[in-house]
């Protein structure tokens, strides 16, 4: 069945590996009309049918054990939003199932059954019982299917097969519904040869903007204002909120670095006085080292020469006896202790091979302690009108606000923080928070500032106000500057020489180019290779805007793409690149527009506000 979803278009192949994953947990959810109304209970509503809050849970609750398993320790971040994708995930998957009931696409018995005997369950052909001579044998595996007492046996292929008859088969259908008329034009498949076959030389010259100096003093609070009130639309905004914060970084002490030392010394003694050195040790290395990449072998380093190790590490590793352990030694990534178990000669030069023990020098458990004990005494000390005043007195901490930011949203400056959501947007109402912590520090957090759903006022975006004013200013500032390099400029003038005597400047030649390609210094499929192919050979273009540069080329040499080949594997190539991005436009489109008109309420938000 996997193998099979992978050869479907993209964005079909997406939604059925969704299903595949969470079809079997939301199967009958939409038919849930009977079941609780209120937000509590409930992550949603699509369509007027609700979506079970324990069934949700559920589901991402197992996605993020997911992503645990697969990566190890997971970002605080991605963590937090893991309910909004498997909120997304849902909705595409209940509106795509919804069309498909609309359209009546449905899958026969014989269908299923074909379906199911082509696509065997991963596991399934490695299967003993359905191997004859060490291979899969087809015959075998439809004798198991077609015997209804399995059924009973093995609930699960129940499953498959309403799976495959309710999900599988009409998702495939769709898509050849999708696919029907997805063919590209002749002239399309020609414009894509041609891009990719035209060839140009050109030199090039722009403007630096950021070379150009605006003087923001000249910006009046008239301009500002005029500016605000004609842009209104650029300054919506939801609910927001501004928090002050004093920050306690979670930094290793000396006394942490002691600890870390005394820790080695005490292993290094332990694994001395068991009287199997090597086997010690490299037990040892795989409960203590914190090297993930070596722990797991038992500290195992192999054989290396000298240079390849960091050098305070290099220098212990050479000099240490052979069977004797190092005394600990510091390096970047913590503290070590180094077992020498051979030295070689290979090829002239000396190699040791050595297994360690490393120990990371993160804050121990007492630094932790110590800075929470500081929070909650600036928590209990400190109240909303002074909150700056007082924090900044206390020994350690770093004290700012972070900026307006609304639901939902990374805290600006400083990233996730667990627990934050209930106290910035929800039922919380306190003015100074309780100790919060990510990774890299405890807080204690105090509102600065709310702002409510609507047009931000001035004096919250001023700044922001004045950056786009600038960035206005320097735009024309660019191009009334290339304009005038323009003016200087004959067709004898070589582009790349211009650098040299106006530092504004900065100019190049392209190596043998496609229109389609990507150019250093310029982009990919860029305008200006387009327009440097049109014009004559020798000849110095108009200013041209490209992604908020403006640019002048020079056209060196120019080759037209040859005569197509109709017939040809690169023209069937170009075709069904081109096919394949026709389906996906295809899908993205008629699932917005579907999206856009089902009626969707979300609870995750609020449900999952941390």
């Amino acid at each position: 069945m996997i193998n099979k979803m992978r050869e479907m278009a993209p964005t079909i192949m997406f939604i059925i590996l969704v299903a595949f994953v969470v079809g079997t947990v939301f199967f009958n959810w939409g038919m849930n009309v009977g079941g609780p109304k209120n937000a509590a209970s409930s992550a949603g509503s699509i369509n007027g049918k609700e979506v079970p809050l324990q069934a949700f849970d559920q589901q991402v609750n197992s996605e993020r054990q997911r992503l645990q398993e697969g990566r190890g320790e997971v970002p605080p971040y991605q963590y937090h939003m893991v309910p909004k994708q498997v909120w997304d995930q849902q909705v595409q998957h209940f509106l795509t199932k919804e069309i498909i009931e609309r359209l009546k696409i449905s899958a026969s018995a014989d269908e299923v059954f074909e379906y199911i005997i082509n696509n065997p369950l991963p596991g399934m052909d490695t299967a003993q019982i359905f191997q004859t001579d060490g291979q899969f044998d087809k015959s075998k595996y439809e004798q198991f299917l077609n015997n209804p007492k399995n059924y009973d046996m093995y609930p699960w292929l129940r499953n498959i097969e309403e799976y495959t008859r309710t999900s599988v088969i009409p998702f495939q259908k769709l898509e050849k519904i999708l696919n029907a008329g997805v063919m590209p034009t002749k002239s399309e498949v020609e414009y894509e040869y041609n891009q990719n076959h035209s060839k140009v030389v050109f030199e090039y010259v722009k403007v630096n903007p950021y070379m150009m100096t605006i003087d923001t003093s000249k910006i009046t609070n008239a301009d500002i204002e005029k500016f605000y009130n004609a842009h209104k639309d650029s300054f919506n905004v939801d609910n927001q909120i501004d928090l002050y914060y004093a920050k306690f970084p979670k930094v290793a002490t000396a006394n942490d670095d002691k600890v870390y030392y005394q820790q080695l010394i005490e292993l290094k003694q332990k694994i001395l006085q068991s009287g199997k050195i090597s086997e010690s040790f490299s037990e040892e290395a795989k409960i203590e080292s914190d090297d993930e990449g070596s722990a797991q072998n038992g500290g195992d380093l192999g054989l290396f020469g000298k240079g390849q190790m960091v050098p305070e590490f290099d220098s212990v590793a050479f000099s240490t006896d052979i069977g004797k352990i190092s005394d600990p030694v510091k390096t970047r990534f913590g503290y070590h202790i180094i077992l020498v178990e051979s030295k070689q000669q290979v090829d002239g030069q000396t190699k040791v091979k050595a297994r360690h023990i490393l120990k990371k020098i993160v804050p121990t458990i007492e630094t932790l302690d110590l800075l929470a004990e500081k929070a909650d005494s600036l928590k209990s000390t400190v109240e909303e009108k002074n909150f700056v005043e007082v924090a900044k007195k206390f020994p350690g901490a770093e004290v700012d606000s972070t900026g307006l930011f609304k639901k939902g949203e990374m805290i600006p400056k400083i990233g996730y923080v667990s627990g934050i959501g209930q106290f910035t947007f929800g039922s919380d109402k306190n003015k100074i928070s309780e100790r919060l912590e990510n990774n890299d520090a405890v807080y204690i957090f105090a509102v600065k500032k709310r702002t409510k759903k609507g047009v931000a006022p001035l004096s919250d975006v001023k700044q922001n106000v004045v950056t786009m004013i600038t960035d206005s200013l320097r735009k024309d500032a660019v191009k009334e500057y290339i304009v005038n390099v323009k003016k200087k400029l004959n067709d004898n003038t070589s582009l790349t020489a211009l650098k040299e005597s106006d530092p504004k400047l900065f100019s190049g030649i392209t190596d043998t180019v496609s229109l389609g390609s990507y150019i250093p210094g310029i982009g990919f499929n860029s305008k200006v290779a387009t327009i440097a192919y049109t014009i004559k050979e020798g000849t110095i273009s108009n200013p041209i805007e490209f992604e908020k540069n403006y640019y002048l080329v020079k056209t060196l040499w120019k080759k037209t793409a040859d005569k197509i080949d109709w017939s040809s594997p690169e023209v069937k190539q170009i075709t069904n690149q081109l096919k394949q991005k026709t389906l996906q436009r295809t899908y993205y489109n008629w699932y917005s527009s579907y999206k856009e008109k089902a009626k969707i309420k979300s609870n995750i938000d609020d449900i999952y506000i941390d």
